[in-house]
């Protein structure tokens, strides 16, 4: 500021012991405060690197080992390279096949086999015993799919009110809610899993599932 200061004066002001106040020519009022924790001391020493830069580092010694190791990589380097990256490829191929597989056989929550598209979420509602599994298809393809069954299986300590349902149609994009009632049997409120399957008229193999991991079951008061 271009401001002439009239007069300064150094002092407490409030609860700061070191305070400057100054007054302007235009009348303005100006404040400084020195900060509590401020070093005033000078730094004898001089500006650049620190010291510890000069103290060697503990290093151990090359072996004979790893002396040949370094050779080694640096005469094959190239060959080495070429079986990495032919080892990177076999792996994406295999998991790339297993995830197909896993598409085709119906063995995974999504499916693109026998020419559909198809979706399946399973939540599950409730405490226990009593609990309601809602199911969430959805038909991820272009044409509308017809007739398929949809079943459910547990082991005996699950009763279920319907273990197969029919589903007439299922229309590109919409997404069908379908509930299934489970009953948990056992007294100590074990818990287990129930599989839910989505068949095909025209293939033994199911076109997807999904495994339902129930929660343990609260007991109730006799």
């Amino acid at each position: 500021s271009n401001d002439m200061v009239m007069g300064m004066r150094f002092g407490r002001f409030g609860r700061e012991d070191n305070t400057v106040i100054m007054t302007h020519a235009s009348g303005a009022l100006s404040i400084k405060i020195l900060p509590r924790h401020a070093n005033l001391e000078g730094t004898s020493g001089q500006a650049g690197p620190p010291p510890e830069q000069d103290i060697p580092l503990n290093v151990p010694k090359k072996t004979k080992l790893y002396v040949e190791q370094t050779q080694r990589e640096r005469e094959q380097a190239i060959d080495m390279h070429r079986i990495f990256q032919r080892d990177l490829c076999k792996l994406r191929l295999s998991t790339a096949r297993a995830y197909v597989k896993v598409l085709t056989d119906g063995q995974g929550p999504i499916s693109y086999a026998s020419g559909s598209s198809l979706r399946l979420n399973a939540q599950v509602q409730g405490l226990g015993p009593h609990f309601k599994i809602k199911l969430n298809l959805q038909n991820t393809g272009n044409k509308p799919i017809f007739g398929l069954p949809m079943m459910l299986t547990s082991s005996p300590i699950y009763q279920i009110s319907t273990s197969q349902i029919h589903i007439p149609i299922l229309l590109p994009g919409l997404m069908y809610q379908f509930d299934a009632e489970v009953l948990c049997m056992d007294p100590n409120g074990a818990a287990d899993s129930i599989r839910v399957f989505v068949c095909s008229q025209h293939n033994v193999v199911p076109i997807l599932s999904a495994l339902v991991k129930m929660p343990m079951s609260e007991l109730l008061e006799p």
